[in-house]
């Protein structure tokens, strides 16, 4: 039994519609955008016409979308960068290097009972 293969054009063009029509946007708009015609956007939605990344842009400034979201259905809010996790990580410890060694003291002790409670309250 051989694993069906999908086409990721398909994937990228219904989410296309679905945002167009989510937001009330006439195919049309998407046509004149990328200089084509409303039936050229059509076969997009449907997958039958291959993307550049170029035209994707487009549809995406146009839908006021993220390209993200076409490429892989995951919301923005729900994308976490690996630069964002590293911005706080320098952030955190820009901050415990400027703290006194009292307060690192402290801060250490609290971290700790942080971590006790919390493994504490996954065995319950």
């Amino acid at each position: 039994m051989t694993k069906e293969k999908i086409n990721p054009y398909i994937l990228i063009g219904s989410r296309i519609n679905k945002v167009r029509i989510e937001k009330n946007i006439d195919k049309s708009v998407l046509a004149r955008a990328l200089s084509i015609t409303d039936s050229d956007v059509d076969s997009i939605e449907k997958g039958k016409s291959k993307l550049t990344m170029d035209a994707l842009f487009i549809i995406s400034k146009e839908l006021k979308t993220e390209m993200n979201y076409f490429l892989t259905g995951i919301p923005n809010s729900r994308v976490i960068l690996a630069s964002d996790i590293l911005d706080k990580y320098i952030e955190a410890f820009k901050f415990i290097s400027g703290l006194s060694d009292k307060q690192k003291q402290v801060f250490s002790e609290m971290l700790q009972n942080l971590i006790s409670s919390s493994k504490n309250s996954q065995k319950k």
